[in-house]
């Protein structure tokens, strides 16, 4: 085995362990580790007196521990959970409970579709917003109990520890440094940007281009946008300057600490809007008195209607992205996260 080999699965291995420590000590963490393993197998090679098989490095690493219990050791200590159950409890928390937060906003605004005033929706999403901390903190306890449950049902049963039964050697392969995206990516995304600006820029004068074969609709039936289509394309155009901005900023290299936090206004704004547009409830109107009134309602109504799922899904990937933008600067030694 080539020493090249065995570097890379030694990398593999705390690369592993470096997915469930906290940023703010996972480098002198994984430094301290490499140390301490590269020198028992150094001694183990020393020992045999010939490089070490991959077998053989895979089962000094198997003997350290699986990577998810090796990172639990360098986390505050836990006492309701043990350690053998607590660092698969912290690795299914950080995954279920943004799922469980999403599940949750998206019940509580489920009566937002029944609003009727801008003043109503705004205070609903706040709402909405502000129940995730108690939600949260309610999650987070059941899924506790759920877990000191599994403890308890652990240690009577003097279960077989978990970890044992797992090979190194099918880790996941190291992955590369991130280096952002090439400059190359960031050129093609700003023309194909330009080139949807136009194309929505010559929309008023071509409305095909929006509706399709369902432009002769507009011609057969006495029927015909109501004048917030026009706030709406406005709306619309200084969203998309503001990504065009975000967008050729992005092409400094320097720029890409801020592109997070200017995209996550970028959505606020989209979000606001989306939010004025949903509390609309006249979309279309007639321009004969021969109108079919019940078809011009049911327009009406499917239209507000989209406008409040567009919104739930906008707020959403608000939620998503500040999710990301914070993240990093929450305290890794509470949640590890």
């Amino acid at each position: 085995m080539t020493a090249n080999t065995t570097i890379d699965l030694l990398e593999r291995y705390l690369q592993a362990i470096g997915d469930h420590l906290p940023a703010a000590t996972r480098d002198d963490v994984l430094a301290e580790l490499r140390a301490n393993l590269q020198a028992q197998l150094d001694d183990r090679a020393e020992e045999l007196n010939r490089p070490l098989t991959e077998p053989e490095v895979a089962a000094i690493l198997k003997d350290h521990g699986r990577p998810v219990v090796v990172a639990a050791r360098y986390l505050p200590q836990q006492y309701l959970i043990g350690p053998a159950i607590f660092p698969y409890y912290l690795m299914a928390l950080r995954k279920a409970t943004p799922i469980a937060l999403i599940i949750f906003f998206l019940a509580r605004c489920s009566s937002l579709f029944f609003v009727h005033t801008l003043t109503e929706l705004i205070g609903g999403i706040a709402h909405a917003v502000g129940l995730l901390i108690p939600d949260f903190i309610s999650f987070v306890f059941w899924f506790t109990v759920a877990f000191a449950i599994v403890e308890y049902v652990y240690t009577q049963n003097h279960a077989k520890p978990f970890g044992i039964s797992w090979n190194p050697a099918k880790l996941p392969a190291v992955r590369p440094p991130h280096q952002g995206r090439s400059r190359a990516a960031r050129i093609a995304d700003l023309i194909f940007h330009c080139l949807w600006m136009l194309y929505f820029l010559a929309i008023p004068s071509h409305p095909y281009l929006i509706l399709g074969p369902n432009e002769i609709v507009l011609h057969i039936f006495p029927i015909a946008f109501a004048p917030i289509w026009h706030t709406l394309y406005i709306l619309i155009i200084i969203v998309l300057v503001l990504q065009l901005i975000t967008k050729i900023l992005a092409l400094t290299p320097a720029f890409d600490r801020w592109q997070s936090a200017l995209d996550l206004l970028t959505k606020l704004f989209g979000v606001a809007s989306t939010a004025f547009l949903a509390t609309i409830k006249t979309y279309f109107v007639a321009t004969s008195p021969s109108a079919n009134q019940a078809m011009l309602a049911n327009l009406n109504y499917w239209a507000n209607f989209s406008f409040r799922i567009i919104l739930a899904i906008a707020v959403i990937d608000l939620l998503v992205g500040a999710w990301k933008l914070f993240r990093p600067a929450l305290r890794a030694k509470s949640f590890a996260f």
